[in-house]
């Protein structure tokens, strides 16, 4: 202040002095550090914009992607998908949790408010244990998989529908299947008819479901072979918990004779093809292929790898042998269908067909 204010005398000075040249050139002096302060302050206050816009976007990634903390609870979705009667879910339930709320905080799925909650009041964001809120959110999101008849994880039309009604409450399931099931169209109605009843501005989101479904990436039925040629294999254990052990066994164990060919499940990129480190660790010798989207396939305990990371394989291309490597109780190949890595039951992806 006390620069400025000497060169606000000085340029008073030269004004008495009438030398107009100097005048300009003493009010570019004047001018020339508040113009730069004025910058330095736009600059900054563009800065806290730009940081808190980048602070509400960490706790969401980027459309049709999980983040790292949403990631880090599949098992738990996993686990309650099974306990609730919907196995192969897992994807579905993260991508609600996704949505409402990127896996921060303690209710990551967002419902406090909804019936099931018995532990907690019923209101926003008094749920303070994120275990809790996934069991509830899980156990929810099943009954209304189940009302909306849902045959299969890929299922489009009946997910659409139960999550649909996940946000707008169980009773538009109901409305819905009356009216020949989800739409957009009436689930902006059924909103209407929902606010004007309740007296309120806006009810749910009538975006829900386009909301989730980005975060949801499903497999075809059917676009996925057997690893193993027809014949050469019997199933030893599935996917799903075992009673015997309590353990959740994320693939299927396709046991056959040490150097039995394992061929690629669908086309795609190896990403991994060596003795199991972390992430992959105990699988042995494992190949991971990445396919369309972010869906993976995963082959374990393999005797000899045939491929290398970096390499294009197409289905049915032989990509290693069988064998009995890491933890491992004998020969057999262990293999996991993965979207958003989250291991799903890859029975409900493949063909009838074994590898050709």
């Amino acid at each position: 202040h006390l620069k400025n204010c000497s060169r606000i005398s000085r340029w008073i000075r030269i004004m008495k002095n009438n030398t107009w040249k100097k005048i300009f050139v003493a009010a570019g002096v004047m001018l020339t550090p508040v113009i730069f302060c004025t910058l330095i302050v736009a600059a900054a206050i563009m800065a806290i914009v730009s940081g808190t816009a980048a602070g509400s976007q960490s706790v969401y990634s980027q459309a049709g992607t999980l983040s790292d903390s949403v990631l880090s609870y599949q098992s738990a979705a996993a686990e309650y998908c099974s306990q609730f009667g919907i196995p192969g879910y897992a994807p579905l339930v993260l991508a609600v949790m996704q949505q409402e709320s990127g896996g921060s905080g303690n209710d990551p799925m967002q419902c406090s408010e909804c019936f099931l909650n018995d532990r907690y009041p019923k209101k926003p964001e008094s749920i303070a244990d994120p275990a809790y809120s996934i069991r509830i959110g899980t156990e929810y999101l099943a009954s209304c998989i189940k009302a909306a008849k849902c045959k299969s994880p890929s299922d489009v039309s009946g997910i659409s529908l139960a999550l649909q009604g996940y946000n707008f409450g169980g009773g538009y399931i109901r409305w819905a299947l009356e009216r020949g099931g989800y739409s957009h169209t009436n689930a902006a109605e059924f909103s209407r008819i929902m606010a004007k009843k309740e007296g309120w501005k806006n009810y749910g989101d009538t975006d829900y479901v386009p909301h989730v479904l980005r975060y949801y990436i499903q497999p075809s039925n059917g676009s996925f072979a057997v690893p193993l040629r027809t014949g050469t294999y019997r199933i030893s254990r599935g996917y799903g918990y075992d009673s015997s052990n309590g353990e959740f066994h994320k693939g299927i164990d396709y046991a056959a004779p040490a150097g039995t060919n394992i061929y690629a499940s669908a086309a795609g990129t190896v990403s991994y093809a060596q003795f199991g480190r972390a992430p992959y660790g105990g699988y042995g010798n494992v190949v991971v292929i990445q396919h369309s989207g972010n869906i993976m396939t995963l082959y374990g305990h393999c005797s000899k790898l045939l491929v290398k990371a970096g390499q294009k394989v197409q289905q049915g291309e032989v990509i290693a042998k069988v064998g009995n490597t890491g933890h491992s109780t004998g020969n057999h190949c262990h293999f996991e269908l993965r979207i958003n890595n989250t291991a799903v039951n890859p029975d409900t992806y493949l063909s009838k067909n074994g590898a050709k």
